[in-house]
């Protein structure tokens, strides 16, 4: 008789390193949560922050020759800048999270990979309440 395998848990399956996080509401006890965080290398940064800058500078001669040429050319431009300076700022992903709502005890997950910010806002979809995460790095 063969053994099945046991199933693998989603947050086994993310990448990044498990860290102790806390989940906190300004007048209710913290409750602990569980993350996984990827850090971002000054490399990964800079190669997607230059991603971004070169799309909007050979973006902006194209949409500059739609009439009102300037306002296009800039904005293409600033687009560029903006979306640099996220990319550039994204020293750590948040891959993974799991843990409950401080107020209302509901369960808090994360859908998507999100650059990870500190404190980082979490919204509990049950309550609506937004609450804070904290990461010990």
């Amino acid at each position: 008789m063969t053994e099945t395998p046991d199933p693998v848990s989603p947050h086994d399956l993310s990448p990044g390193v498990p860290v102790s996080a806390r989940i906190t509401l300004f007048g209710f006890d913290v409750v602990p949560a569980d993350a996984r965080i990827e850090a971002r290398s000054t490399g990964w940064r800079a190669r997607r922050a230059s991603m971004a800058l070169a799309a909007g500078l050979l973006v902006a001669p194209a949409v500059g020759l739609v009439p009102p040429h300037a306002p296009w050319a800039l904005g293409a431009l600033g687009m560029g800048l903006f979306m640099a300076r996220r990319w550039w700022a994204e020293a750590h992903t948040l891959h993974f999270l799991e843990g409950a709502c401080p107020r209302c005890g509901e369960g808090v997950s994360l859908s998507s990979p999100v650059r990870l910010r500190h404190p980082h806002p979490i919204s509990c979809p049950s309550c609506h309440y937004e609450s804070a995460l904290s990461v010990d790095l």
